[in-house]
């Protein structure tokens, strides 16, 4: 018995894919449901089968409360060693991530986007129907803000196209 394609299935895969390029290319990540602060800014991410403690400044820990629901994972740049003690992560190595959806939207992302400090990574996969081999994947990262102009600047393009109709 085969398994029918459905949306919930391509996301699936493509959660799958992101976490196993993650692992590949020295990123940790946690998703929302596995996210809580173990101690003061501290969270527990995941690399491959590893977890791995990360403890984010004031700042941002007040931001992934806010936000941590509205998107698919917080992840942070970690190299490919191991790591035993708690790492302290630098701003510049965090981001928040989108699998799911392509490049749409929901109105409480766009809302939050304009608020967010951390940049903002949509993880795309060409075709994630194809052998693992075949797979191609790709992150977009901007700020919320840079996000935000360039919906924007295509609903303006939409918007000017209706004109000649």
């Amino acid at each position: 018995m085969g398994l029918s394609i459905t949306p919930f299935l391509k996301d699936a895969l493509a959660d799958l894919y992101f976490r196993q390029t993650c692992d590949q290319e020295g990123w940790a990540y946690v998703s929302p449901k596995d996210a809580s602060f173990i101690e003061k800014n501290t969270l527990v991410f995941a690399k491959g089968p590893r977890r791995i403690q990360v403890r984010v400044h004031e700042q941002i820990a007040q931001e992934i409360k806010q936000a941590m629901a509205l998107f698919d994972y917080l992840a942070c740049k970690v190299g490919q060693k191991e790591h035993s003690a708690i790492v302290v992560a630098s701003p510049l190595a965090l981001c928040w991530v989108k699998t799911r959806g392509g490049r749409s939207f929901t109105d409480d992302q766009l809302d939050q986007m304009s608020k967010i400090r951390l940049p903002l990574a949509v993880f795309r996969i060409r075709d994630v129907l194809v052998p693992p081999a075949k797979i191609e994947t790709k992150w977009e990262t901007k700020s919320g803000k840079e996000w935000l102009d360039e919906i924007d600047d295509k609903r303006e393009e939409a918007e000017s196209d209706d004109d000649y109709l």
